[in-house]
């Protein structure tokens, strides 16, 4: 969607930007010009267009994607290696340390802005403007209706990424914990008081089944995969009730969603090597050469990755697009690929993602690291996709002894992930190895942008045998640098309150005390 007249698109989205300031200043004096341009909406095209902006080709459009420290540090697909650091410090973002260390408070206590909160506060705030407008603009009740399902689902979808990353995990021991401040209108009067967990996740589901009884996509519709379906929502549901512990709710769900026709598996054997590959000579030009060569996948352009086919929903999760190679894999995560070299290869997830040296750039110049890498601009995607739909289902129907479903759906997933004629796509499942297979494949499949979250809800369900005790190696980080005397090990323990990263202190203090704030 292509707005007609610019200076009025970008007056819009400056007005969703100033509403999100205010709701959280609550300052009087900033009200009157969003309000203005408010009343300059008057049609369902310029509501579809801020629905739209995640598709925007203008340099603003990557703001739709949060750089996500957490993921990309905090779990154990992460190592930031000694002896590269070492080489080339200047590499390493600071910011990535803090919470490498697991002490993300201390520069959370500083910083201005956090890019998780911010960005999906800007989403609500856009979903509630459209909520509040779509009844006084033209345009066709069908056409009305789809817009608010999309508000719907963007916002409840805004508040998943939000519980999962401010709150602790859905337990039952959990539930009358601190939430969410849940923004439901524009006014700067709402509340910010913290709602408990429980709330905050009936708030989630009441917008996904409220969107779910407008929408009037069937399923995805392939053009435009940011747009809310019924599949999608089905999608999205096998994910809710997989980490709020209901399995049977969560397979049934997945069940729906795959009936999907537009939201298929890419074979990757059909993914082609990127074109010119990189090649680094650390020693100069006569000293020996190191080939790079991550996937054609990695030199798309939005208008192809948006269109992801494995989408249901298109959403990710951004790296920092500085030069670095900011997911750099730990060896507990290579090792998941295979003993050695040769056998990781097999497996087209590692060879297209994270390719042997691909951790050595201009940056990092010690060679033999990996570091993942899908798309351009470090964007891995969150939001759900088929494959992910096929691992809700298969880790349900593990946890409720169904063995021969989950066996089944982990072999159709390897078929389209390995080189062809590889052999052991199967694993041999039985009822004592079941689990573990399908949150081994989880893992491969869904590395960075899931696993700091997986970690948190393992902690809290029905068994510990999928327990994760995360330990990095590094140094002492303090506001300024980092002190390189002397390693020492950081350990996140089972169930740490460090799961719930603080909320930017910046939005406590302008709360004026109705943000309570995380405390370790």
């Amino acid at each position: 969607m292509v707005f007609n007249n610019d200076l009025e698109m970008k007056k819009i989205r400056y007005a969703v930007m100033l509403l999100a300031f205010v709701s959280l200043a609550s300052c009087k004096k900033y009200l009157e010009e969003p309000n203005k341009i408010q009343a300059s909406i008057t049609t369902t095209a310029q509501l579809q267009a801020l629905l739209d902006n995640v598709a925007n080709t203008s340099p603003d459009w990557s703001s739709q994607f949060a750089a996500n420290y957490a993921a990309m540090n905090a779990s154990d697909d992460v190592e930031i290696n000694l002896a590269a650091f070492n080489a080339s410090p200047g590499a390493l973002d600071l910011n990535s340390a803090f919470y490498y260390t697991f002490d993300a408070d201390k520069l959370i206590q500083t910083s201005a802005s956090d890019a998780v909160w911010s960005n999906a506060f800007q989403r609500i705030l856009t979903s509630n403007v459209i909520l509040a407008n779509v009844d006084n603009v033209s345009g066709s009740d069908e056409a009305k209706n789809m817009i608010r399902a999309n508000a719907y689902f963007d916002r409840g979808y805004a508040y998943w990424t939000l519980v999962n990353q401010y709150c602790q995990p859905y337990h039952a021991s959990t539930l009358q914990s601190l939430g969410l401040p849940l923004r439901k209108t524009v006014s700067y009067t709402e509340s910010l008081t913290r709602a408990t967990l429980k709330e905050t996740y009936d708030f989630i589901l009441s917008d996904i089944l409220q969107a779910q009884a407008l929408v009037s996509y069937s399923d995805v519709n392939p053009l435009f995969r940011w747009r809310v379906s019924k599949t999608a929502i089905e999608a999205f549901l096998s994910r809710y009730y997989l980490f709020t512990g209901d399995y049977n709710a969560s397979l049934s769900h997945a069940n729906n969603a795959l009936t999907t026709t537009n939201a298929q598996l890419v074979n990757f054997n059909t993914i082609e090597p990127a074109t010119n590959p990189t090649i680094y000579r650390p020693d100069g030009a006569n000293g020996p050469a190191y080939v790079v060569n991550y996937s054609s996948l990695s030199q798309w352009t939005n208008t192809q990755y948006l269109a992801w086919p494995e989408f249901f929903y298109t959403s990710f999760t951004a790296g920092l697009n500085t030069g670095r190679n900011t997911f750099n894999a730990s060896p507990s995560l290579i090792a998941t690929y295979g003993p050695n070299e040769t056998e990781r290869a097999k497996d087209l997830r590692y060879k297209h993602f994270m390719p042997e040296n691909s951790g050595f750039t201009a940056q990092w110049k010690t060679p033999g690291l990996n570091s993942f890498k899908q798309f351009g601009l470090n964007l891995i995607p969150t939001g759900p996709t088929i494959a992910e739909v096929m691992l809700n289902k298969a880790e349900a129907s593990a946890r409720l002894g169904d063995f021969a479903t989950a066996s089944s759906l982990i072999k159709a997933l390897r078929t389209k992930r390995f080189v062809t004629g590889y052999a052991d796509l199967d694993l041999g499942f039985n009822a004592t190895n079941a689990l573990t297979l399908v949150l081994q494949e989880r893992r491969r499949e869904l590395p960075f942008a899931f696993r700091w979250y997986d970690i948190r809800r393992f902690a809290y369900n029905e068994t510990t045998s999928d327990d994760v005790v995360v330990t990095h190696q590094f140094y002492n980080v303090t506001l300024s640098a980092v002190d390189r005397t002397s390693p020492k090990t950081y350990t996140m323990p089972v169930k740490s309150a460090h799961y719930m990263i603080q909320i930017p202190n910046n939005d406590v203090i302008q709360s004026q005390g109705q943000i309570q704030q995380n405390t370790y």
